[in-house]
């Protein structure tokens, strides 16, 4: 059991574990013998919390060197406590809050877990030298990856809000489809605000209909649709119950869906401004990237914002297995079995690279070859993707490391 020094004198480093909270930061300080400094203590997470914090190290030592602070990667609570410490001239490390569960797992050996042992289990991790520093990345790769997020997040309320709009329209006019397969369209959406239900179409006459897309381009909307649209409507299974709240429902939903589209629509603008202006600046490493046959701009996008400069990594095999392209394996004695694809990694990025694949298959003629010799090999066509979107990540890691545009001919050559 760990026991309080009550003399400093003559310590000369000092591992200080903080769990990082959204009211309060629990702190736990080692000395260079792996005891414990001080008692262990929380502060607030306000300025006047974080500037007790900076004082207590005073107290220990006058030299920020003797300390090496450590806390989780946590997104929200993290940032200001990292940046603060690392501004008042401290060494801070950021960690992956998986590699300090295993060495909690390791180090107490209980399902045990609180602020108090996280702190604790943060500073014994420290002490250990076992840990690994996760990246920071510069202000532009950082924003680049907080706007990929919200466009991501966007995206995903896009199609929450799709799927309340199917479900009501499955039941106010089901029969739509049959003139409409994808209710999503501009036409079809114009219709749907105007005429929400099948009730209300049935009233509705042709040249009504066909008036409300004379602004939109390249729609073929028919007075013969128009139409057929009405004739499904009187003849629609809707009983008409609840009609107009069911309208009100689909017209606010419509309102909320176009408000999406338009967020995302800047969000994809300050994107593109972001890196045309500041991460392409110095090299032509977004140009080479570009030159990519079937790799489209959202996939580098993603993949710059969230690993950062590609140049930090010390090989293509790095790169790889910090994004996760990587199976599970299970090894025991005679048994040997290869899993799925490792869950860990960098989500966002990782479909990115598969979506990246899937259009490589289409518009790039050498690695449409590597995906049909894997499906001729008898690979699935999902695992020739995963394959596919391995080489395209290796592909981009050397561009961006050589500085050098796509060269097919390279593509094939093996690796050494």
């Amino acid at each position: 059991m760990r026991t309080l020094k009550l003399t400093l004198k003559g310590y000369k480093m000092y591992y200080v574990g903080i769990d990082v909270a959204k009211e309060k930061h629990y702190v736990c300080i080692l000395d260079d013998t792996g005891e414990y400094a001080v008692k262990p203590f929380w502060i607030y997470t306000n300025v006047v919390g974080l500037r007790e914090l900076i004082k207590r190290f005073g107290d220990l030592s006058l030299d920020n060197d003797d300390f090496l602070i450590g806390l989780e990667s946590t997104g929200a609570f993290s940032e200001n406590l990292y940046e603060y410490i690392t501004d008042s001239d401290y060494k801070a490390i950021l960690l992956n809050s998986y590699q300090t569960a295993k060495f909690r797992d390791f180090s107490t050996m209980k399902k045990i877990k609180n602020d108090a042992i996280d702190a604790l289990v943060i500073a014994e991790l420290l002490f250990a030298g076992k840990y690994k520093e996760s990246h920071i990345s510069n202000d532009a790769y950082h924003s680049l990856k907080v706007l990929g997020r919200t466009k991501k997040s966007l995206m995903d309320k896009i199609k929450t809000i799709k799927r309340e709009i199917s479900t009501v329209m499955a039941t106010v006019n089901p029969e739509i489809t049959n003139v409409f397969p994808n209710i999503f369209t501009k036409t079809a959406l114009e219709v749907i605000k105007v005429y929400p239900t099948a009730t209300d179409i049935a009233q509705a006459t042709p040249k009504k209909l066909t008036r409300l897309f004379r602004h939109i381009k390249g729609n073929n909307f028919s007075e013969d649709k128009a139409k057929y649209l009405i004739d499904l409507a009187q003849t629609s299974v809707y009983a008409g119950r609840a009609c107009k709240a069911r309208a009100s429902l689909l017209s606010s939903y419509i309102r909320i869906l176009e408000l999406y589209y338009q967020e995302k629509k800047e969000i994809e603008a300050q994107i593109k401004q972001l890196i045309e202006e500041e991460i392409d600046t110095e090299d032509n490493t977004v140009e080479n990237l570009q030159s990519i046959p079937g790799v489209s701009d959202k996939t580098i996008s993603a993949i710059l914002g969230e690993c950062g400069d590609l140049r930090r990594f010390d090989s293509a095999k790095a790169f790889i297995g910090y994004l996760g392209l990587y199976p599970t394996q299970y090894q025991s004695g005679n048994s040997n079995s290869v899993g799925r694809l490792a869950k860990r990694g960098i989500p966002i990025a990782k479909h990115a690279l598969y979506m990246a694949a899937v259009g490589s298959v289409l518009h790039n003629p050498q690695l449409n070859k590597i995906f049909r010799d894997k499906v001729s090999s008898g690979k699935s066509k999902k695992e020739a993707l995963i394959i596919l979107s391995k080489k395209i990540a290796t592909i981009m890691y050397s561009i961006v490391m050589y500085n050098k545009p796509y060269d097919a001919q390279r593509v094939f050559i093996p690796k050494r």
